[in-house]
């Protein structure tokens, strides 16, 4: 007889004494879990609070950092940072564990939403999402050796346990996290992660998303990040290109065979997927590349959502 496998995540607890404490401050992406995170979805609970939003997500470790720092600091945004961590500034805010007054236009990154991804259709207050799509080989490398294993983790049970192969979903059922290797975490939390693309592309459409290939925008700066402030209305000024370099584009070449050839067997496919969706800047305005997004059978659990 076949045991079910439960892949749910663990939920998680307070730490000890928290409970008691609501209002301390929350310094970092553990406490956020324990006392936001864990009570469900609601992440972008006051997006519309802060009408025309630009919102950057991806793959974590993809450049959405690099992409939404350079918005934010740009002519007509808002600062709005007041901690170590920007990302997670946005995130208290959004959520509303951390009070802020709006004040004018906001750039956020939101690859923390996970598995609340649908929240992105929740809200239609003029906001734009910027999605940074980057290959895997790259991405699983951070994610392998850049990365602490909580936040991994995290990832993993929010986006990857439904992308795991039938060995390791039930190796993961029997030992939770200790069953599956590191490799495959990061390869199955960049395939889910990369899936949910498709979904808010559909429903969203391409007037309220771009899809940005993060190479792309390294080696051709001077092209695509115009086309990013085109998207997003925004003035675009030539020297918003200095904060982009090209330091971790060859990261990848420190991966073992072993780590390529899964990379490559597992999330290259989505990948290419993906980038069919990548905006084409080679004339003024991005133009949305034409191929058919009907899946391969292989895909059809990626493409349609593995919970839906």
């Amino acid at each position: 007889m076949n045991a079910t496998v439960d892949l749910r995540p663990a939920p998680i607890l307070p730490a000890r004494g928290t409970e008691f404490m609501p209002n301390m401050p929350i310094h970092n992406w553990k406490q956020f879990a324990r006392r936001v995170r864990s009570k469900g979805c609601g992440l972008l609970a006051r997006l519309d609070d802060f009408p025309r939003s630009v919102l950057v997500t991806g793959c974590q470790r993809s450049g959405t950092t690099m992409l939404s720092r350079i918005i934010t600091q740009s002519d007509g945004m808002v600062n709005y940072w007041f901690g170590t961590d920007d990302e997670l500034d946005a995130a208290l805010i959004l959520s509303g564990a951390a009070p802020h007054e709006p004040r004018g236009r906001y750039c956020f990154q939101t690859t923390y939403l996970n598995e609340c991804y649908r929240e992105y259709f929740q809200h239609q207050n003029g906001h734009k999402v910027i999605w940074v799509l980057r290959n895997p080989y790259s991405v699983v490398y951070s994610l392998l050796h850049n990365w602490t294993r909580f936040a991994l983790n995290e990832l993993f049970q929010a986006c990857g346990t439904p992308y795991l192969d039938e060995r390791q979903r039930r190796l993961y059922g029997w030992f939770g996290t200790w069953g599956v290797s590191r490799l495959h975490r990061a390869v199955s939390a960049y395939n889910g992660k990369v899936c949910q693309l498709f979904e808010l592309y559909e429903g969203l459409g391409p007037d309220r998303v771009l899809v940005v290939d993060y190479d792309e925008l390294v080696r051709s700066s001077e092209t695509v990040l115009p086309a990013i402030y085109s998207f997003i209305e925004l003035a675009y000024r030539t020297d918003y290109a200095r904060a982009i370099h090209a330091k971790s584009l060859r990261k990848a070449d420190r991966l073992s065979s072993r780590e390529r050839r899964l990379i490559e067997a597992h999330c290259v496919p989505v990948y290419e997927r993906a980038r069919k969706l990548v905006a084409l800047f080679s004339r003024p305005g991005p133009k949305i590349r034409s191929e058919s997004l009907n899946p391969d059978p292989a895909f059809s659990r990626c493409l349609s959502g593995p919970d839906r």
